[in-house]
């Protein structure tokens, strides 16, 4: 029952984070402040690559190519008149050194001496950069130098404005993704706080723990791609390292999805690639982080092993269906099938942007700096909805199947006429009742006259005699741990620890709601006969002796009430 309460506070929590989740989306425009003043787009530029002047102004049209660190770009442009309180430019360079001079002057800069001498690969930054309105009418240089590790190419465009603005304009201009990212790492970290309600109170399942690991990782890498985590923490490095171990642990997630909804060999296979993973990816932080290879040139090492498990993951998934196609009994539940879908779907999309980065990145002059992940952000989207929405399903399948399961065994330990536990679940309580040693009290009922009143009355009346009494045991014990019918006549009354005190005096209220309901009935007369044993009576700590123990006794009672009737008949 804790569980039941448990889960339906989890599905609720869901339900409202998916429509707390709308609405922010929904709102989150109309919150984001106007610009003060009007933002300047540069766009008039003088564009040399490695001293060569290239025949194009605009930075969305100069096709540079791959940049690496043989290669230099210097952009020139004159400084606009500048009414801004506080101005400041703007722009993003991807893997790349910068440098900004007014008339030759070094005012900004992201070379440093850990980035010449670091083996970590060259970040992502939002350069920004506070001018002076004495700047107007100046020249304007940005230098940008490649990187060994990370060639980059394409140009992001350059802008002017009030400093403050120029950051929520940024936030604006990537809403979708930003909000995307924010509200799939949210989700992600409160499924994974909800989770262990799954693996305390249901076999240890681990399906809404992935489910919140799979979010939260999306939503990391969304805003790390876009260098959203390095303007919030102030760290490009910080978003550059989130951006790896986010990408590189999306495909061990989801197998640990996989891990958590298969059995047998499967789920062994499954497992044994989700170990593997982790140990790459510790390996890559571990010489990461020794200065012996850079995040960046382990990646293709992950790629492989992701591109060979992505195959042995469709092959098992296509094997378990083609293997059950044909059978009666479905194996795969619908829940199973619309993760599957978002999977695809996710999986679909998300090549379709490497494929579009790739191209741009290598073909294009917009490359890689103007590249947005509009795929990558719509599958994951419809994966997280296919993951709740397969978590739902599964929570409304598993209730259904429980109760199902639990009318089956309750039919299977239930007597059918007087809807009291049977020989079958009477014989379990008392093999427990063996194996805790607790202390209890086992009461033996025999109900008299049954055969006569089957005999004379019919067994019509014989099975209102016995409903009767069952209800009356009911009534009388209601807080025993077990009442039950062994067969026939017989029935069966256990009451553990402090429930068995004062047995004495609780066979006294049974004999009073028998007189009771005596003065009622016309038709035959309640009466029966018991025996009570303890549990310390018997050494053995067997229930099924002291069982028969005060099953002796009651038989001794029924001998001595068989002997009053036939005084009483021959006194007649």
């Amino acid at each position: 029952m804790e569980y039941k309460i448990n889960r339906k506070i989890v599905v609720a929590l869901i339900s409202l984070l998916l429509v707390a989740g709308v609405i922010f989306l929904t709102t989150f425009f109309h919150i984001v402040p106007t610009p003060s003043a009007p933002i300047i787009n540069l766009d008039d530029w003088e564009i040399s690559l490695n001293g060569t002047v290239l025949p194009v102004r605009s930075l969305k049209d100069a096709n540079t190519g791959i940049i690496d660190d043989s290669d230099v770009i210097v952009l020139t442009t004159t400084v606009p008149e500048l009414k801004y309180i506080e101005p400041s430019i703007y722009f993003r360079s991807v893997h790349a050194i910068t440098e900004i001079c007014i008339d030759d002057e070094l005012i900004y800069t992201t070379r440093d001496e850990d980035t010449e001498n670091s083996n970590f690969s060259i970040p992502k930054y939002y350069n920004n950069a506070p001018l002076s309105r004495s700047y107007a009418g100046k020249k304007l240089t940005i230098t940008i130098s490649g990187s060994k590790e990370l060639p980059s190419s394409g140009l992001s465009n350059v802008y002017i404005g009030e400093r403050k603005d120029l950051f929520f304009y940024n936030l604006y201009t990537m809403g979708i993704y930003f909000l995307a990212g924010a509200f799939f790492s949210f989700l992600g970290f409160l499924l994974m706080i909800l989770s262990p309600y799954l693996i305390i109170y249901h076999d240890n399942d681990l399906r809404l723990f992935f489910s919140g690991l799979i979010s939260m990782l999306l939503g990391t890498y969304i805003l790390a791609y876009y260098g959203i985590l390095g303007l919030i923490v102030d760290d490009s490095y910080i978003n550059s390292i989130a951006e790896y171990a986010a990408l590189y642990n999306i495909p061990t997630a989801i197998l640990g999805y996989f891990a958590s909804l298969f059995s047998g060999k499967k789920k062994k296979v499954f497992l044994s690639l989700f170990i593997l993973d982790v140990i790459l990816f510790f390996s890559s932080i571990i010489l990461h982080f020794s200065g012996l290879l850079p995040f960046s040139m382990f990646s293709i090492i992950l790629h492989v092993v992701a591109n060979a498990e992505a195959i042995i993951t469709f092959a098992l998934i296509i094997h378990e269906q083609l293997s059950h196609s044909h059978s009666k009994e479905r194996r795969v539940s619908p829940s199973d099938s619309i993760f599957l879908i978002g999977l695809v779907i996710f999986i679909v999309l998300a090549i379709s942007d490497i494929f579009l980065f790739n191209f741009n990145k290598y073909f294009r002059s917009e490359g890689e700096a103007n590249t947005d992940l509009i795929g990558f952000t719509i599958g994951s989207f419809v994966f997280v909805c296919c993951l709740l929405v397969s978590y739902l399903y599964y929570n409304v399948y598993s209730n259904n199947f429980a109760s199902m399961q639990s009318h089956i065994k309750s039919l299977a330990y239930t007597d059918a006429l007087t809807g009291l536990a049977n020989r079958a679940r009477c014989e379990q309580v008392m093999n427990m009742l063996s194996e805790e040693k607790n202390i209890y009290t086992l009461i033996s009922f025999d109900l008299n006259r049954l055969k006569h009143i089957n005999d004379t009355l019919g067994h019509h009346e014989g099975d209102r005699l016995l409903t009767g009494f069952s209800t009356i045991l009911s009534e009388c014990f209601w807080d025993a741990n077990l009442i039950g019918r062994m067969g026939g006549d017989e029935f069966i009354v256990i009451l553990i620890e402090e429930h068995s005190l004062n047995c004495t005096k609780r066979i006294h209220e049974l004999y009073s709601i028998l007189e009771e309901w005596n003065r009622k009935e016309q038709a035959f007369t309640y009466s029966a006969s018991y025996g009570y044993a303890y549990s310390y009576e018997v050494p053995s700590g067997s229930a099924k002796e002291v069982y028969m123990l005060a099953d002796s006794r009651m038989y001794e009672m029924k001998r001595e009430h068989h002997g009053d009737e036939k005084e009483d008949s021959r006194h007649a």
